[in-house]
């Protein structure tokens, strides 16, 4: 900083910092919502159906028990659309098993 001049802003305003960081805050934000949902939908499922990834807008599940991967199955469709209650626009439109 030279003399005279005014010095250089070290704090910002919060819409300032929104600004720079609202796509990877949008982001994380989504995430802890459907990881919140998911385990208010499924419950005590939750130890034998664990969420993986997200990716574009599948949702990829690891499901630890034959009986638990059937049951996924059938409920698949009504999964998406209760998860898709909670976001703007609809996020998720498949589940993907493995």
């Amino acid at each position: 900083m030279k003399f005279g001049q005014p010095p250089r802003p070290t704090w910002y305003a919060s819409a300032n910092l929104g600004a720079r960081f609202n796509k990877l805050n949008s982001r994380l934000n989504r995430l802890m919502i459907l990881d919140h949902v998911w385990t208010q939908l499924v419950g005590n499922k939750a130890k034998f159906w664990i969420l993986q990834a997200v990716q574009n807008d599948t949702l990829h599940v690891k499901v630890k028990i034959a009986v638990a991967k059937n049951e996924l199955i059938a409920r698949r469709q009504q999964l998406i659309g209760e998860i898709n209650k909670h976001f703007e626009k609809p996020w998720i439109k498949r589940i993907e098993i493995h």
